[in-house]
């Protein structure tokens, strides 16, 4: 438990734990009125059952004397009304914690799922080419929520019940320290008992829970994500079953964590109820008079109606909190990544980089770090001078796509260097070098949103120049079909992953997009071999529009795709 919070205690930001110290001093504070309305009970019993102890008992008579009353009815009614307003306080202030432990729960979700999507987005291109990216949305939008609400929420409620159980007891000593003892070690004799036998199977079923979580994200995702092949192959029924089947262990396992954590609160209030009964028994046994019972039973009995629910939610969210175990320490090296994402955000300087006269590949070698022992590229060597264009042709595996890549900046090359203009490319100024550059990939990415929208890519609606939008539309021979053939025009929404579009119009919008930005250098991976022989030829002739004004990288298999090229560069031979 320690372990846990510490590790919980790590991953909190420093005003996150300013906030957490606020809201537990709120909670302390709780405590107190929570212990003065126990306490206020006593009293008003005391008196209603025998008036003569005001005269033998020296609080009551000064606080007699100080409420001024005319007679004990008065005095009673006092007392009454007092205990009545502190327990009133007592629960309005209750409210006012429970909201603030709730609040600060709720906002911490928020909080750690926006720091993990900002995380996840510094990374650099080879951790994604590593990790699943549906592993990577169940952690921000699932394994968060997982680790708020049966982590950090019943972390607060174990300090904030465990204060008023402190009080309660405390109370008790004061009153009678054998009878505060007795109760505690049974109370606490229970729950550990209780505690020890479950705990290895909350373990057990912690871990099977966050498996079975992955895999029902995985599983929508390729089956939505592949909807055409999934239908084309008939293998609908497959991940429906395995959705099924993970999705009824998630299922079982949430009721058995719920129910463990129920198990002792029937026990318990049976226990608590026999303890009461045996105190009446003991005490008129002992030949004390109604007078003396009935407020000592008052206390015992309010004091049971705090503590009992108070030591059954401490006890629920040990359970809990021993359950999500496996989520805290899948997240906590998530967030760790943090730091190494700061280093790469902040660097210390920031170079700008100007591209005047030409690009330098010098021995430029690289492989996968899963297949180190076999180069991609090796010892790689050319020149791109500015405004000309270069086509890179090889057999599939060339290393192609991998090369455009690397001069992309988003892999680093175990050796060489790429030279801008004799300046090498590196942390401090590939920010300022994928500014001057524009990407077409072999297959667009088309967000559910407007032509408009697709093409200023990142870009708030409100702040799009739509004036560039148009011209770089027709630049990439796509305005005449948006504005023809659209009822909506350039507000289009092409559906996700642009269904609504074809091949060809497709490709023409991600022309578009690289060009939105003004770029010095246009990159274009194979952006027309999936496309047929008149719409290839048409995209191509969009891309040679453009030859003379932009420096050009274009990837293709065939060498006819990139003729009219300055240059011709193949790869694998």
């Amino acid at each position: 438990m320690l372990t846990t919070v510490k590790q919980l205690w790590h991953i909190l930001t420093p005003l996150d734990k300013r906030k957490l110290l606020l809201t537990l001093v709120l909670v302390m504070i709780m405590a107190l009125i929570e212990a003065a309305g126990v306490v206020s009970i006593m009293p008003f019993l005391a008196v209603l059952s025998n008036p003569k102890i005001i005269e033998s008992n020296t609080i009551l008579y000064q606080l007699y004397q100080f409420f001024s009353v005319k007679n004990t009815q008065q005095f009673i009614l006092y007392l009454g009304s007092l205990s009545l307003l502190i327990v009133v306080i007592s629960t309005a202030f209750k409210i006012l914690t429970q909201y603030t432990l709730n609040r600060f729960a709720s906002l911490q979700r928020h909080y750690f799922s926006t720091r993990l999507l900002k995380i996840y987005l510094n990374q650099n291109y080879e951790f994604f080419i590593q990790r699943n990216s549906s592993v990577l949305i169940k952690n921000i939008l699932s394994e968060v929520d997982q680790l708020i609400w049966t982590m950090i929420l019943p972390a607060l409620n174990l300090m904030s019940y465990g204060v008023v159980l402190i009080a309660m007891i405390a109370i008790l000593l004061i009153y009678d320290p054998i009878m505060a003892i007795s109760t505690a070690c049974i109370l606490g004799g229970f729950y550990f008992i209780i505690y020890w036998i479950v705990r290895k199977k909350l373990d057990q079923i912690g871990a099977s829970f966050t498996e079975a979580n992955t895999e029902r994200y995985q599983s929508c995702q390729e089956a939505l994500g592949g909807i055409k092949d999934v239908i084309i192959n008939d293998a609908t029924q497959g991940y429906i079953d395995n959705f099924e089947y993970y999705s009824r262990i998630f299922a079982n396992h949430i009721a058995t964590r719920d129910t463990l954590g129920q198990i002792p609160l029937y026990i318990i209030e049976t226990v608590g109820y026999g303890c009461l009964i045996i105190l009446a028994i003991v005490l008129v046994m002992s030949g004390k008079d109604v007078s003396h019972i009935l407020p000592i039973l008052g206390l015992y009995g309010f004091a049971a109606y705090r503590m009992l629910p108070a030591a059954q939610n401490m006890y629920r969210a040990i359970t809990q909190i021993k359950f999500s175990n496996k989520v805290l320490s899948l997240l906590t090296p998530e967030f760790a990544l943090e730091s190494r994402s700061d280093d790469l955000d902040d660097s210390p300087t920031k170079t700008a980089l100007n591209f005047k006269n030409k690009i330098v590949i010098k021995n430029l070698c690289f492989s996968y770090p899963n297949r180190a022992d076999k180069a991609v590229l090796s010892h790689l060597n050319f020149e791109i001078a500015k405004n000309s264009s270069i086509g890179i042709i090889g057999k599939s595996g060339s290393g192609k796509s991998t090369l455009m890549d690397i001069m992309l900046g988003l892999l680093t090359p175990q050796t060489g260097e790429i030279l801008i203009d004799n300046i090498t490319l590196n942390k401090e100024n590939i920010a300022s070098w994928q500014h001057l550059v524009g990407y077409v990939p072999q297959s667009i990415y088309l967000a559910d949103k407007s032509i408009s929208e697709n093409i200023a890519f990142g870009i708030p609606k409100d702040q799009i120049d739509f004036k560039q939008v148009a011209f770089v539309a027709k630049h990439a021979q796509i305005h005449e079909f948006v504005t023809q053939q659209l009822p909506q025009g350039y507000d289009t929404i092409v559906g996700e992953r642009g269904v609504m579009l074809s091949g060809g119009q497709r490709q023409r919008i991600g022309i578009a997009r690289a060009l939105y930005k003004n770029p010095q250098i246009l990159f274009m991976d194979e952006a027309t071999s999936a496309l047929d022989v008149e719409t290839e030829q048409a995209v191509n002739e969009a891309i040679q529009a453009l030859s003379g004004q932009k420096t050009m990288v274009i990837i293709a298999h065939r060498e006819s795709a990139v003729a009219k090229c300055d240059r011709i560069l193949k790869l694998g031979e």
